[in-house]
């Protein structure tokens, strides 16, 4: 895996994205040169052929994203994913129409989009099917050895299991507990026989996570193997790298207090503060007419007042007023509201008034907060910086379910402690992803 954005991102996943952009620029350059009566050259060169290229690339990734196809890489189902791919087209061709009426110079020739779009349409399922079969394979997974059997280990075996398209395999286990009898696990030996078992596996990373934290960890065997080249890493550090993930469970008092991991970041404040201000005021004017319709729709819908005040706890703790749209799942209006996230659209104020961000922790209220504050450790350290109208937790968990109180809050402290400019950038594309979807209120 990749980090990028603050984020992992799959090894498989970033080389079929740059194969693919070689494959669509290389179909539409190929009909350019087969179709048009003129010099290719010319139309690329002098009449912006290159840059109208380049949008209908654009205009392709932004469909296979949306379309989830670069986070499931493996091919499930062919049916399913010709329709994927026909309706990554249409979305294309729709760009190309906007485009004609904006600036129809700056419109790909239909003689060039239209057999191009055919062509790409088989080449793009020609080569997932064959990437999903046989690339991935050959190039091979990156292989892990687990030493110990923590629960922290077994849990990220199941995510690995259950998640192939991140291109991680699990070569094995060393621990001195044996086989288990549920057959969860591969024990290649005890801990005696690590150098030999890493010998014999050739694994591409080491981790180390033990169920008893006062059972010693065999160094020696560890250094040797470091000093080899291996990677080796510590179960909670591997955990967080895969899920996305801190694990409140194995965060000690001490990597709080005395790290600088979890402090907020005073570079960049101002400009960030400022970002936010100028955001919420050009989005206010323009969704204003949208927000009256919403405030209409419910109006005429239901009885009771559309826009509701709720006491909400932000920054150092301290109480304001958020602003949503009165919504029940179980009303047509109101549920419609809710899908599109209309309901949203009056916290815009609060990030205009300064008490929230677009990107950062959910705001709670006091009420729920003073009863997770003292059931969870850590649990105050999240109002180090301003709640989000979205933000990591949003968008990794489903709304509004109570049972998931715990994982929001460990996502919140991954955001806390790898807050960036890029970071907010991939959840604000992938919230606008999520509401475009409808999935913004499953």
């Amino acid at each position: 895996m990749i980090r990028l954005f603050r984020v992992f991102v799959p090894v498989g996943a970033l080389a079929l994205l740059f194969s693919e952009i070689l494959l669509i620029t290389s179909c539409f350059l190929a009909v350019t040169f087969a179709m048009l009566q003129v010099d290719p050259a010319v139309f690329l060169l002098d009449d912006r052929g290159i840059l109208r290229i380049a949008v209908v690339l654009g205009s392709i990734l932004f469909g296979l994203f949306f379309e989830d196809l670069y986070e499931h890489i493996y091919v499930k189902s062919r049916v399913l994913l010709l329709q994927q791919l026909s309706l990554v087209m249409g979305i294309a061709l729709v760009i190309q129409g906007i485009i004609s009426y904006i600036d129809d110079g700056f419109r790909l020739p239909l003689m060039v989009m239209v057999p191009a779009s055919g062509v790409l349409i088989v080449a793009l399922y020609g080569w997932r099917v064959v990437y999903s079969a046989l690339v991935l394979r050959v190039v091979g997974a990156h292989r892990i050895l687990f030493v110990g059997a923590s629960p922290l280990i077994r849990e990220m075996a199941r995510h690995i299991a259950a998640h192939p398209e991140i291109g991680m395999c699990v070569a094995g286990y060393v621990d001195d507990g044996g086989p288990h009898a549920d057959g969860e696990r591969n024990v290649l030996g005890p801990l005696r026989a690590l150098p030999e078992v890493a010998a014999a596996v050739k694994p591409d990373r080491i981790v180390v996570g033990f169920a008893d934290r006062r059972r010693q960890m065999p160094i020696p065997a560890l250094l040797r193997l470091r000093y080899a080249g291996l990677a080796i890493e510590e179960a909670a550090s591997a955990y967080e790298q895969l899920c996305g993930r801190v694990l409140l469970s194995e965060l000690r008092p001490a990597q709080v207090v005395l790290s600088g991991a979890f402090r907020p970041r005073s570079e960049g404040k101002v400009f960030q503060t400022s970002l936010n201000w100028l955001a919420a005021l050009i989005l206010t004017v323009v969704s204003a007419p949208v927000l009256l319709a919403a405030v209409a729709l419910l109006k005429l819908s239901s009885h009771g007042p559309a826009l509701q005040r709720k006491v909400c706890l932000g920054l150092r703790g301290q109480t304001f007023p958020m602003f949503t749209l009165r919504t029940d799942p179980r009303g047509g209006a109101q549920s419609f509201v809710r899908r599109w996230r209309l309901d949203a659209l009056p916290q815009l104020w609060n990030v205009l008034r300064g008490e929230m961000a677009f990107v950062g922790p959910r705001a709670e209220r006091p009420e729920f907060a003073a009863a997770l504050s003292a059931a969870i450790p850590f649990y105050r350290q999240r109002y180090r910086v301003k709640p989000g109208l979205t933000g990591w937790a949003q968008i990794n968990t489903p709304p509004d379910d109570p049972e998931d109180t715990l994982r929001r809050l460990e996502y919140d402290f991954y955001y806390l402690k790898n807050a960036s400019r890029g970071l907010d950038t991939y959840i604000l594309v992938h919230t606008v992803k999520r509401i475009l979807l409808g999935e913004a209120a499953r």
